[in-house]
């Protein structure tokens, strides 16, 4: 029996992928499956937010070029078995029909007012066709659509210069809502001041 993985190198067969024959493949030891729970359970307590993204139609070359640009803009990206995954946060509902293909984590270890990794994962979605199964902030469950909304946000500047242009109208709107009753006083005295 042969065996199907991808690996850089080795011996390749007709489709690129390398040979391994089933004594080659070494199970991950009770040992090491706790270091990689105990790993997660300390991402998830440090990040502010955690992002599951669809991995069936990934390569092996988006995928390490999506967790290359995660790890630029201060995430992790990880793929794990579920069982080890449930380990390390029981809350999770992996049950979940959405729950039910192979999926990565993106954990996003910056402030939780950085939406760096919603944009890159907008982005990731347009050009690369990324599906977003859901995210996490703080408890709360964010819908692939909720995702993609913050990603769209224009930048910080941008939203601030919006925000600045909308208050100084509103203070001239509120200056000249003021003037008003003065000005038409002021009319109304200087008619009677003319007869």
């Amino acid at each position: 029996m042969v065996y199907n993985i991808f690996i850089k190198s080795g011996r390749r067969n007709e489709a690129g992928l390398k040979t391994v024959r089933p004594h080659e493949i070494t199970m991950k030891t009770r040992q090491e499956k706790e270091e990689i729970v105990k790993e997660l359970k300390q991402l998830f307590e440090k990040s502010s937010k955690v992002f599951f993204i669809n991995l069936l139609n990934l390569n092996a070359e988006i995928q390490t070029y999506i967790k290359n640009q995660i790890k630029k803009l201060g995430g992790i990206f990880k793929v794990t078995k579920k069982t080890l995954l449930k380990l390390a946060n029981p809350d999770l509902d992996l049950e979940q029909e959405k729950f039910k293909i192979p999926f990565g984590l993106v954990f996003d270890l910056n402030d939780i007012n950085n939406i760096e990794i919603f944009k890159i994962l907008t982005e990731f979605n347009k050009t690369y066709n990324v599906v977003l199964i859901e995210g996490l902030i703080q408890g709360k469950i964010l819908s692939p659509e909720e995702i993609l909304e913050i990603g769209n946000l224009p930048p910080k500047e941008i939203l601030i210069h919006k925000y600045n242009l909308i208050l100084k109208s509103l203070l001239n709107k509120f200056i000249l809502t003021l003037k008003t009753p003065l000005i038409k006083f002021n009319s109304v005295v200087n008619n009677i001041k003319n007869k």
